[in-house]
Formats: structure tokens, sequence, C-alpha cells
């Protein structure tokens, strides 16, 4: 799976915390950060189900999104590739640096903290 952009993230971080999403409701949530037009959005919203970013349903006659993976799945590749690739750390990661993220509950962070380091055993 490839890792989301800065914009696709943004589009995450709304379906987390609602999902599912019609393409309109995104738009109101993320449009206007981003400064995007809608069809901008469903240009990115497409992309984002052919990259398997997001789940593409019909719910009432309206389609809508929904993450693929979970936020702590997908934030640890993208911390991973970032640690990887940027910092070219290899070893144990410092997750403790995230504990008190609001964007992470308790039960996300440990997730988080095991998904990252169960891919550092892994290599």
């Amino acid at each position: 799976m490839s890792q989301p952009s800065k914009s696709e993230l943004a589009i995450l971080k709304a379906l987390w915390s609602e999902a599912p999403l019609s393409a309109r409701e995104i738009q109101e949530k993320v449009g206007p950060q981003l400064e995007w037009s809608f069809s901008t959005t469903r240009t990115t919203l497409s992309r984002m189900v052919e990259k398997t970013l997001l789940q593409l349903d019909t719910k009432h006659g309206v389609r809508v999104y929904t993450p693929v993976q979970s936020k702590a799945r997908t934030l640890s590749g993208v911390m991973r590739e970032f640690f990887d690739t940027v910092l070219e750390m290899k070893g144990p990661l410092p997750t403790a640096a995230f504990h008190d993220s609001e964007m992470l509950s308790e039960e996300e962070w440990l997730e988080l903290d095991h998904l990252l380091n169960e891919s550092h055993d892994d290599d």
C-alpha cells in the first residue's frame, strides 16, 4: 500500500473521526483547509480508492468513503518511512514522544507503538 500524501492525510483524519462520509461531507470538512474545489476533492478521493487508502461503499443511495486501514497502522507506515528514509533510523523508534498526542487514544498509541517496533523486528 502506498503512503498517503499530506492532503490525503487531511482526508483520512476527517474519516478517522467520522467515517463513513460522502464526498460532499469530506469537502465540507477539508475543502476550506486545503483550499480545494469539490471536483478536486472528488478526484483525490478516486485516487485514494485506487491506491487502496479508502474503501468506497453505498449507504442509502449515497457513495461513502471509509479508511481501509486503522489510524495507527496508517501512521506507523508514514512514520516508519520517514524514520527510515529521512532520518536513517533502523532501530527501535521513540514512540513515547507521541504518547500525549490528542490525535491518538491510549489504545491507538499502544497499537502504533506495537506496529512501529514490530516492523523493526522484521527488518
